[in-house]
């Protein structure tokens, strides 16, 4: 069984680890047959839908996210009565930003020997989090990835607040309803033509359906858990019948409307209670794999352009090595130290709160 974080909320599931590792997979394979230059004369008929489950891959990434991050929000606020936002922002930032920095990093060095080309600009594009939006140069095939990223980033950068000020964010019907009126809004975006701001409020419902997820009372997120396994693969058909057989016109709406709440179904609803499911989602190797699969997200960008064929295989399997090394070495040095100043910014919050009630009495 996977470890769980302590900083993670007690609901969450401990094979997420490997709903996220075959989140990548899904990446990856569409990088790889609809993106590479590889051609599978079998598959050709197909690459459509293989870039649609690349993308469901993502999508899968931002509901587990939103359950995630959100589940340890609401742990610390029912504990604390509070949300340290400070300590929030630093676990997020040596999280993410130490492995984004130096695979950046790594592409101006291979800009300057001329290996591969990403301008100053699209790196710093990619750093500051705005891939997501349109500008002229974009971020290159080399950083365009980090878009996920940025959608991911911006969200966090409100959330919290939201979570901390906002009424409404701690009720898990009236945030249900809240996203329900987003989604029709996306709809209706989308349909009308305006398709950066539909878009954009499409993906932030994925990310907010994780997070109403983690609002639910346990006894709901229970009953989730145990859902019976044909009801689990029925899930799992409607979500590929989606990807497969949605006419393009209606693509984006259909997402938008279905995929959040079936993906949130799929993930919480995985049936480990029948022994063959649980070979897989309890399986230490994938659980640890799924731990790296920020940094193999990274790097499997480099590797699957359009100029390496079926040597993408190799190097796709030095990724996953180089991951490895990255995780112990970089990633958990600095989730380690995010931990200790996070302890310390709580600890010190406490001590400023007790002060000030203190000198309230003595007032």
């Amino acid at each position: 069984m996977c470890n769980t974080n302590k900083e993670a909320a007690p609901v969450r599931i401990d094979y997420i680890d490997v709903w996220r590792f075959l989140a990548v997979v899904m990446v990856i394979q569409s990088h790889i047959f609809v993106y590479s230059g590889l051609k599978v004369t079998l598959l050709a008929p197909y690459l459509d839908q293989l870039d649609r489950l690349g993308e469901l891959g993502v999508l899968v990434f931002f509901v587990i996210s939103g359950f995630v991050i959100c589940s340890g929000l609401v742990a610390e606020k029912s504990r604390t009565g509070t949300i340290c936002l400070p300590a929030f922002y630093v676990r997020r930032f040596y999280r993410i930003i130490p492995p984004l920095w130096l695979y950046l990093s790594c592409l101006l060095l291979l800009d300057a020997t001329d290996i591969i080309e990403i301008s100053l600009q699209q790196a710093l594009t990619s750093a500051s989090f705005l891939c997501n939006m349109p500008f002229p140069d974009g971020c290159s095939w080399f950083a365009g990835h980090t878009w996920t990223l940025a959608y991911e980033e911006q969200f966090y950068l409100i959330f919290p607040l939201l979570m901390l000020f906002a009424a409404l964010i701690n009720n898990s019907l009236r945030f249900g309803i809240a996203i329900g009126i987003l989604t029709i809004a996306s709809v209706l975006l989308i349909r009308t033509g305006h398709l950066f701001i539909g878009e954009y409020s499409m993906y932030f419902i994925f990310l907010l359906t994780g997070c109403c997820g983690a609002l639910l009372p346990e006894k709901i997120i229970s009953r989730i858990r145990r859902m019976h396994v044909a009801v689990w693969l029925i899930v799992i058909a409607l979500l590929l019948i989606g990807i497969g057989y949605t006419p393009v016109g209606i693509e984006k709406q259909v997402k938008v409307v279905c995929y959040p709440v079936l993906i949130l179904f799929m993930v919480l609803g995985t049936p480990t209670q029948i022994k063959a499911i649980a070979l897989v989602f309890k399986n230490r190797q994938l659980c640890y794999l799924g731990k790296i699969s920020y940094t193999v997200y990274l790097w499997q960008e480099l590797v699957t352009g359009n100029y390496v064929g079926w040597l993408t295989f190799f190097y796709i399997a030095v990724v996953f090595a180089f991951a490895m090394i990255s995780y112990r070495y970089l990633e958990l040095p600095f989730q380690k130290m995010a931990t200790v100043m996070s302890n310390d910014l709580k600890a010190a919050a406490v001590a400023a709160s007790l002060a000030g009630y203190k000198q309230d009495r003595q007032h």
